[in-house]
């Protein structure tokens, strides 16, 4: 990183660059012709991912890696964000939900968000847009209501739960707590600092697609990508997924992330839905079975639990992303592009 702060005024800041959704983003910034700037707690993560993107053709000199082992700090990213015109911010305690206590995981989601948009004042004179990875996580209370849910929606009683019960509250309630105390953390700066660049909260559902870097075994692909496994594996159909079935591809949520920073007329103080589709394991198996018929695919009860366009069904809890689609212009990629890209991917851990 260059001693004197100076960087090229193209370059657009990722904090933790090695998660699944991130690496993909990074392509999708150097593909559209800008620098990336990627924060991580170890470098040899980081490195990992430069790697995959140096193999993708990109330019090393496009890419710098930054060790932040702890972003709560105060100021931690105050150098990092140094000549950037946009702010992704991707790291959030996802893995710890299962590990630490719940109220640890709510602060780390907020105290990082505030040393993000520290950082983003220190450079107003240049950042344009920061961005936030929020979740549907942060619309809904547990259990589901049966109804689409909207950008206009909040989670209201987790936080609640998690100050009450503690530890006892489980990581279910730590991760949405966690997502929506930190997001409110966000608009409350916006209300509260009216800052010069745009600001803007993507609600994404369970992510899905191929990832920039293959996971080691089986045994790492992420909850919202099991399905995909079992199905390609040849094992019985799995049923509907926890909470909710609506699904986003990560290759799409990239997209809103850069549109978002290119964009803060507007994006600025707006919340995005992103949410393809609603499928689950026999949708997936119905779609191999006719894309890729090669597969040893269990056949299960062909056509059921799921609906001809991959929408969610009546009377079943889904969210709404209509706004994101309307407001980019364009729609998200088919269902049955990414099921046929997932399944492609996995082969490789075909034995």
């Amino acid at each position: 990183m260059p001693e004197n702060g100076e960087y090229q005024k193209n370059t657009i800041l990722i904090t933790g660059l090695n998660g699944y959704l991130a690496g993909r983003t990074a392509e999708l910034v150097l593909r559209e012709g800008y620098r990336v700037r990627g924060t991580v707690r170890n470098r040899p993560a980081g490195e990992k991912v430069k790697t995959a993107l140096l193999q993708l053709g990109f330019c090393s000199d496009d890419i710098d890696v930054l060790e932040i082992p702890d972003i709560c700090r105060h100021g931690s990213l105050d150098d990092a964000a140094a000549g950037c015109i946009a702010i992704f911010h991707l790291a959030s305690p996802v893995t710890e939900i299962w590990t630490l206590p719940p109220s640890e995981v709510v602060r780390i989601a907020t105290e990082s968000t505030a040393r993000v948009l520290s950082a983003a004042v220190r450079t107003s004179d240049i950042v344009k847009s920061v961005v936030f990875m929020s979740s549907a996580a942060a619309m809904f209370d547990m259990p589901l209501e049966n109804r689409l849910y909207t950008e206009k929606d909040w989670n209201t009683t987790s936080e609640q739960i998690v100050k009450l019960e503690g530890d006892k509250a489980g990581g279910f309630h730590a991760y949405l707590a966690s997502k929506t105390a930190a997001e409110r953390a966000f608009w409350q700066f916006r209300d509260s600092h009216r800052p010069s660049f745009g600001m803007t909260a993507l609600q994404p559902t369970y992510f899905i697609g191929p990832p920039l870097i293959p996971w080691k075994t089986t045994e790492e692909i992420t909850y919202s990508n099991i399905d995909f496994w079992k199905v390609v594996a040849g094992e019985e159909i799995p049923g509907p997924k926890m909470i909710y079935g609506d699904t986003i591809d990560i290759r799409d949520v990239a997209r809103m992330l850069l549109w978002s920073a290119l964009h803060p007329s507007q994006s600025d103080g707006q919340r995005f839905v992103c949410s393809s589709a609603v499928g689950g394991g026999q949708a997936i198996a119905d779609i191999l079975s006719r894309r890729m018929p090669s597969l040893k695919i269990q056949r299960g009860q062909p056509g059921e639990g799921y609906s001809p366009d991959y929408k969610p069904q009546v009377g079943v809890g889904a969210f709404d992303s209509s706004k994101a689609v309307s407001s980019t212009g364009e729609d998200w990629i088919p269902y049955e592009e990414s099921v046929v890209d997932m399944a492609q991917f996995l082969q490789r851990y075909l034995s």
